[in-house]
């Protein structure tokens, strides 16, 4: 993931997560921590707080479209880590 670009959104435009997505399942327990992981990064970036919250609904039965959003949530913080926070 380090050397991917960066995406300028935290998410597509009118991207639609269904729980009945018949996509490939997924490892939870890494689902799991990537959500987890990116709800603990909302503290400082509150810009990705609706589409964090928007992913870990989907945390009991996780599909490859709900990780490829989760994906997208982190290069999106990848071009943004940079900026920080002053106050």
């Amino acid at each position: 993931m380090e050397t991917c670009k960066s995406s300028p959104t935290p998410t597509a435009m009118g991207i639609k997560l269904c729980k009945d997505d018949y996509t490939k399942s997924v490892n939870p327990t890494l689902y799991k921590s990537m959500v987890g992981s990116l709800m603990y990064l909302t503290h400082t970036h509150l810009d990705i707080m609706y589409v964090v919250s928007l992913v870990s609904r989907f945390m009991e039965n996780p599909r490859a479209s709900h990780l490829q959003e989760a994906k997208r949530i982190l290069w999106y913080v990848l071009g943004i880590v940079a900026y920080g926070i002053n106050y």
